[in-house]
């Protein structure tokens, strides 16, 4: 890249030095033919006037042709022209191998009463090779420069892609890992540099905690797919012992095996809805639906899963939503079957159903054992178990909350959460209103 960047660099400077060098020379020429233009004029009005003699013109021009305006005939003449190249005003002739340049200049005359023009022709050999010294020189020079230029040009882009370079380096000796707690060295560069290793810094930060987030979801789901799987073998293993012959060992066994192969299947199919999610391939068949009308239905179910709980709905009103009817539902299922869980014989379950402005709420309170507060910040974390619930027998993965707010979030919308520690917890769900796609 370096040299790529002082090559072009040299080519730009050479293609302008070229193009000043063309344009010197035109000025120069230019400047030449204006001074033996105005000689021009000076002779013409010497030779009218009479004041320069034939042998005087002989010495200040190499020929000169009087031609008549009238008949463009030739009057009188001074002088033979040489060399045959001609270039506009200028003429080219190498007698004797040497080079001898000349220039040809018009002037108006009043020869002997009768209107003509008078051409000149001078040697300007002197003046092109002064020229032709000045463009030697000034080539020269600005080649000098141009190789100063890009030399430092060079030094200093190697400079300056240095921390670049080693920037370069210490992300190629990155990997999974050695990724924990290896950074780019943001000391030393600046502006633009330190902005860039900035960002590869916490592009590195999120790279970590994904692989850290991976590694714990993967842990964490063994685990709880090896409690399962153990019962499965200890069962099992019953089976082939005494199976055959105990009755009640058989029916106790197969309820087992039958309750834990549900709870794996649970299991297994939240973790392939999080997986769809993480691959971005969850889909949501949206339409409009009356919310109204899943609370109900939902209402009605666990009125017959709450047992002795008492379960109500005290409001429920109409309001159209846009969105995946099955997989709301699914999350709203969610609050409801932790109410339960999390509630005892006795306690109050209540589901509102509101519309605010064509935005919907629903509310899922409880008047169960509650959270603390330092557990409200985790609950969202999948295979989350509050400590306060740990040893009490209640059924669960920690996966359900994780799945709710992944469908809320997919359908922008937000969840709110009050809870006291022993009082109960309420969960309201805001779905904004939405337009049909």
């Amino acid at each position: 890249m370096t040299y790529r960047i002082a090559m072009n660099f040299a080519i730009l400077f050479l293609v302008t030095g070229l193009f000043l060098l063309f344009l010197f020379l035109l000025i120069r020429m230019k400047s030449i033919a204006g001074t033996y233009r105005v000689m021009a004029e000076d002779f013409a009005y010497a030779i009218e006037t009479g004041r320069m003699s034939e042998e005087e013109l002989a010495e200040k021009c190499a020929s000169l042709c009087v031609i008549s305006s009238e008949n463009k005939e030739e009057v009188y003449r001074i002088g033979e022209e040489p060399g045959r190249l001609f270039w506009g005003k200028w003429m080219f002739c190498r007698p004797k191998g040497t080079l001898q340049v000349y220039i040809r200049h018009k002037a108006p005359l009043v020869f002997s009463g009768a209107e003509c023009s008078v051409e000149f022709l001078f040697e300007c050999t002197g003046e092109w090779n002064q020229l032709f010294r000045e463009w030697r020189s000034f080539a020269f020079w600005y080649l000098g420069i141009t190789v100063i230029a890009v030399f430092v040009c060079f030094v200093l882009i190697q400079t300056e892609l240095l921390p670049i370079r080693t920037m370069a380096e210490q992300v190629n000796r990155l990997t999974l890992q050695n990724i924990h707690g290896r950074r780019l060295n943001e000391e030393g560069t600046e502006n633009e540099l330190k902005v860039l290793a900035a960002v590869i810094n916490r592009m590195l930060d999120r790279m970590e905690e994904t692989y850290e987030s991976q590694k714990q979801f993967v842990s964490e789901a063994s685990h709880e797919l090896q409690t399962p799987i153990t019962v499965l073998q200890g069962y099992s293993s019953m089976l082939r012992r005494w199976g055959s012959e105990d009755r009640e060992v058989l029916a106790e066994s197969v309820k087992a095996i039958e309750e834990e192969a549900k709870s794996m299947q649970e299991l297994v199919e939240k973790l392939l809805f999080l997986s769809r999610h993480e691959r971005k391939k969850l889909p949501f068949a949206k339409e409009r639906f009356d919310m109204a009308e899943v609370v109900s239905e939902l209402e009605k179910e666990f009125d017959y899963l709450s047992g002795h709980r008492e379960m109500s709905c005290p409001v429920c009103e109409s309001v159209s939503v846009y969105g995946d009817r099955q997989l709301i539902k699914q999350a709203l299922r969610v609050f409801l079957d932790n109410a339960v869980k999390y509630t005892n014989d006795g306690d109050r379950i209540c589901v509102y159903c509101r519309n605010r402005s064509g935005a919907c709420e629903v509310v899922v309170e409880d008047s169960g054992i509650g959270m603390k507060k330092e557990e409200l910040e985790h609950i969202f974390a999948r295979f989350y178990r509050a400590d306060t619930v740990r040893g009490k027998n209640i059924d669960g993965h920690g996966l359900g909350l994780s799945i709710a707010r992944l469908i809320i979030d997919g359908h922008a919308g937000k969840i709110t959460i009050r809870s006291q520690y022993t009082k109960g917890s309420s969960f309201m769900i805001t779905i904004p209103r939405q337009r049909s796609k």
